[in-house]
C-alpha cells in the first residue's frame, strides 16, 4: 500500500492535539487541535492493518496524517476503536513523532490521545515550538477541554516580541 492515501473521516477527532505549553500564558498556548470539522483526514503509510476483532487500525512506516493545515508524522500510528459505537478510544503515535500546525511544532517519541478524557500525553524528549519559543520537558500533558497543559521537568525558552511567521524545527 505504499503511497496510497487512506481517507478515514472517523479519525478527524482522534488525534486532537490542542492547547499549549505549560509555562506559556493561555492566550499564547500553541494550538495543535485536529479540527472536528468536515475536512477529510488523509493518511499516507507504507502499510495499514485493520484488526476488526480487536478494534485496532495500525498504520506503519512513514505515516503522514493531514487534515487542513495540521500534519502528523510518525513511524507508527495505532487507533483503537470501540467495537460497538465505532468511537475512537485512543490513538498512539510512535517512533519519531512530529506534529505541525501553522507556526506550532511538537515533537517526541510518543504521543497518546485518550479520547474519553480529552488528554494528549507527549513523551520521549517532548518539545513544543511556537515560532522561536520552546517548551520542553520529560512529559507534556495537554488537557484539551480545559485549554491547559502540564509539563513535568519543564524547560522554556521564550523570546520577547511577536512570534515570527514560521516555526524553526
Amino acid at each position: 500500500m505504499t503511497g496510497r492515501v487512506v481517507r478515514v473521516a472517523v479519525l478527524a477527532a482522534a488525534l486532537a492535539l490542542g492547547a499549549g505549553a505549560g509555562v506559556v500564558r493561555a492566550a499564547d498556548a500553541p494550538d495543535l487541535g485536529w479540527a472536528q470539522g468536515r475536512e477529510p483526514l488523509e493518511i499516507d503509510a507504507d502499510s495499514l492493518e485493520a484488526r476488526g476483532d480487536d478494534g485496532l487500525v495500525v498504520f506503519r512506516g512513514n505515516v503522514v496524517a493531514r487534515q487542513g493545515d495540521l500534519t502528523l508524522q510518525a513511524d507508527r500510528v495505532v487507533v483503537t476503536v470501540d467495537a460497538d459505537t465505532r468511537e475512537i478510544r485512543e490513538v498512539k503515535a510512535g517512533g519519531e513523532v512530529r506534529i505541525r500546525r501553522g507556526d506550532v511544532v511538537a515533537t517526541g517519541r510518543e504521543a497518546v490521545y485518550d479520547a474519553a478524557r480529552g488528554v494528549v500525553v507527549l513523551s520521549g524528549d517532548p518539545k513544543v515550538w511556537r515560532g522561536r519559543d520552546l517548551v520542553a520537558g520529560d512529559r507534556i500533558t495537554l488537557y484539551l477541554a480545559e485549554n491547559r497543559s502540564e509539563v513535568t521537568g519543564a524547560r522554556a525558552i521564550l523570546h520577547p516580541g511577536p512570534p515570527p511567521d514560521r516555526a524553526e524545527p
